[in-house]
């Protein structure tokens, strides 16, 4: 546990503070929802789920922020344009200040979605995912000509996943872009870029994700998070090794220690933000990422720095 010799940026979005020194705020956790094959939605295409568990879903996550004093932030999948924009409806309708992802695994869908958060009046709320490699020229368009200032900036190098190869995709370009990330960024008009590690799985370059942590908070001093839990879910080893219980508990109650422990392991290291994965983890993830924001928060009283949020589990879980 240290303290980083670079300024540390950080950047609020919806009220809720993303990056800083180790310590000095609790950690930023995001929860997805809509995802491939989230059993609420009965019609990926056309955007209908059942709004009742949706809610529920929403209010235990905010029910745990209360609790831990770790700020939330909903990520928002969609596979469809209509999908996703009726989504946001129901995200915005329910929650007037919380930030949210505008997520898919197209390009289209992200590009509409951050024209229509600009369309209702919630862009400054709405965080991009994500200023990657692969972005296209319709997409970087969308993005400038939208009112989002906030995005994940994926460090993904297809190339290289070494520390190296995350910095130079970062900033200078590579696998088909011309241009850094954090350049493409600027252009799009985001003043607030939150770098992803692009955690990779296991035997695949997990261990340069965890290091990039550091380097990257140590080189740029921008906010840097993950979807670490990735690292756990392809996993072959652990899928293998579930097989050999019966149950649908004793197959979860033996992998989510490895899932909450991919997202530990990083928050160690200085990491500001975690995408978690399913919301329905909720209440496995806060309380572990609290214990370790409060081992932080007491390790930097001790380097000399303030915990700036009075919200933190320092102050209402010890």
């Amino acid at each position: 546990m240290f303290r980083f010799d670079k300024k540390q940026e950080v950047f609020e979005v919806g009220g809720v503070k993303f990056g800083g020194q180790p310590g000095e705020y609790p950690t930023v956790l995001v929860g997805t929802m809509f995802y491939n094959r989230h059993k609420i939605v009965t019609d990926e295409d056309k955007g209908v789920f059942d709004k009742a568990a949706a809610d529920k879903l929403w209010q235990n996550i905010v029910d745990m922020g209360e609790v831990t004093g770790n700020p939330y932030v909903n990520q928002i999948v969609g596979e469809t344009p209509e999908a996703i924009k009726k989504y946001i409806d129901w995200f915005v309708e329910l929650d007037d200040k919380t930030p949210f992802l505008i997520d898919s695994s197209a390009g289209e869908v992200r590009a509409a979605a951050a024209e229509y958060v600009t369309e209702i009046g919630v862009a400054k709320r709405a965080i991009y995912n994500s200023i990657n490699a692969s972005v296209h020229a319709d997409e970087i368009t969308a993005i400038a000509d939208s009112d989002i200032n906030c995005s994940i900036v994926l460090a993904f190098n297809a190339t290289d996943p070494s520390v190296k190869g995350k910095l130079e995709i970062l900033e200078t370009g590579g696998t088909g872009q011309s241009k850094g990330m954090l350049e493409i960024a600027r252009e799009c008009g985001i003043t607030k870029p939150l770098i992803d590690v692009a955690a990779t799985p296991l035997g695949a370059g997990a261990g340069a994700s965890m290091r990039s942590v550091v380097a990257i908070k140590g080189h740029l001093g921008l906010p840097v998070g993950g979807g670490y839990h990735n690292m756990a879910s392809a996993w072959d080893w652990m899928k293998n090794y579930k097989k050999k219980f019966e149950t649908k508990e004793e197959k979860q109650a033996i992998y989510m220690p490895s899932d909450i422990g991919t997202n530990l392991v990083p928050q160690v290291l200085g990491s500001n933000f975690q995408l978690f994965g399913p919301i329905e983890n909720t209440d496995k993830v806060f309380p572990a990422t609290a214990m370790v924001d409060i081992m932080l928060a007491e390790t930097a009283k001790e380097l000399g720095l303030e915990v700036k949020d009075p919200n933190h589990p320092i102050f209402k879980l010890v």
